[in-house]
């Protein structure tokens, strides 16, 4: 590794890890793609994965070579050995968003497995009897309690709840996701020709839904919501369309008023943020939710779990900037607060306009510094 230069106009060697470099891949991955390009004033980086999703033309980039295999923990094990192996030299800082044991900066996305396991009151001894859990956990606890790794949390909650389950916990910054804020939001007109851009009825009440894992991202409780509205809706689905079979039936049975539209996975989000009235978002666990940060940024009403169930609504005022759902499981209450998003204009406008100010402040511009302050702080650590 380079000796750090303690010039703050010398540009950082940055060495940036993820296994799958790409923007519609999931949070964590649209994160490491949106950080990298928002340092490159300050970073020469270089991108390590095993598949690049993204035009990386900008960006030096070395590829791990994919196994012949399939098995995520001996995957996971090989991405920890040849990357380090490829890293020794030629980089001020690695930054890692993936477990790995090796690193100094180490973004942290989700809630960890040790964490998890406390929940479930686990025994160590099923750890002992599992290779493959005993490695994650091994590794686990190397990447966040080792000295000297700077270890950076998406939010509060997810910080707190790990430092429960890891009382050595090394170190640990919370830095929220950024937003690439767009210049402008869609007007009414706007909104009708991005529905019949995409396809759809251009004048009846449009909801949003963006999530890999239905299930977990509330879309069985925002089905039987919907199916509770006394009015024509249609809902644009966005996210993994292996699920769509799986769904194809319930939103089928809403009937001819109710309609569900599965868009699959969307390199550009800017038409369907332009075509929804609201984002509904009733996850049953986010630590952080970069689709409701992404609504709000382009002036969308939002309709998102409280925070016990999501990370971003820590940072959130209920009914100034967002519409947060105490239980997501209770699709009575879903219900009548995408009614109230329908009926209360002044609602809104204010959840509108409040949302994109709330956003203007998580901008990548402004996020950016915090990581920059935290990569000065390891290379001075290094010294």
């Amino acid at each position: 590794m380079n000796v750090p230069k303690k010039n703050p106009d010398v540009r950082i060697k940055l060495a940036i890890l993820i296994h799958h470099f790409c923007r519609n891949g999931g949070g964590s991955q649209s994160y490491a793609v949106q950080l990298a390009h928002a340092m490159r004033g300050e970073c020469d980086i270089t991108i390590v994965a095993q598949i690049f999703g993204e035009n990386t033309d900008m960006f030096r980039q070395r590829r791990v070579p994919s196994l012949p295999f399939h098995s995520s923990w001996i995957n996971h094990l090989w991405f920890n050995w040849y990357s380090r192996r490829i890293l020794r030299d030629g980089f001020d800082i690695i930054h890692s968003h993936e477990n790995l044991i090796f690193g100094n900066v180490h973004t942290i996305h989700t809630k960890t497995m040790h964490a998890g396991l406390q929940e479930k009151g686990f025994r160590w001894l099923r750890a002992l009897l599992s290779p493959r859990l005993f490695t994650y956990l091994w590794i686990e606890k190397k990447r966040l309690c080792t000295r000297g790794h700077h270890n950076v949390f998406v939010s509060q909650p997810l910080l707190e709840q790990t430092q429960s389950a890891l009382p050595r916990l090394s170190s640990g910054t919370v830095i929220p996701p950024g937003v690439e804020m767009p210049d402008r939001v869609a007007t009414p007109n706007e909104k009708t020709l991005a529905r019949q851009a995409l396809g759809f009825s251009p004048h009846i009440l449009t909801i949003g839904f963006v999530g890999h894992d239905f299930k977990k991202k509330g879309l069985d409780v925002l089905l039987r919501a919907v199916a509770l509205l006394p009015f024509d809706v249609q809902v644009l689905i966005v996210g993994n369309p292996s699920m769509a079979d799986l769904y194809a039936e319930r939103a089928n049975a809403l009937g001819d008023r109710k309609k569900c539209h599965f868009l699959g996975l969307v390199s550009d989000m800017r038409l369907v943020y332009d075509a929804v009235d609201c984002l509904a978002h009733p996850t049953q666990e986010d630590t952080f939710a970069m689709v409701v940060l992404e609504a709000l940024s382009h002036g969308v009403p939002v309709i998102v779990s409280g925070e016990k169930f999501c990370g971003i609504s820590s940072f959130l005022t209920n009914e100034t900037d967002a519409l947060l759902l105490s239980d997501p499981h209770d699709q009575n209450a879903l219900a009548s607060l995408l009614e109230r998003v329908v009926t209360d204009g002044d609602l809104r406008k204010t959840l509108a306009e409040n949302g994109r100010r709330f956003a203007e402040k998580k901008s990548w511009s402004e996020i950016k510094k915090s990581y920059y302050d935290v990569y000065r702080i390891a290379m001075d650590t290094i010294c």
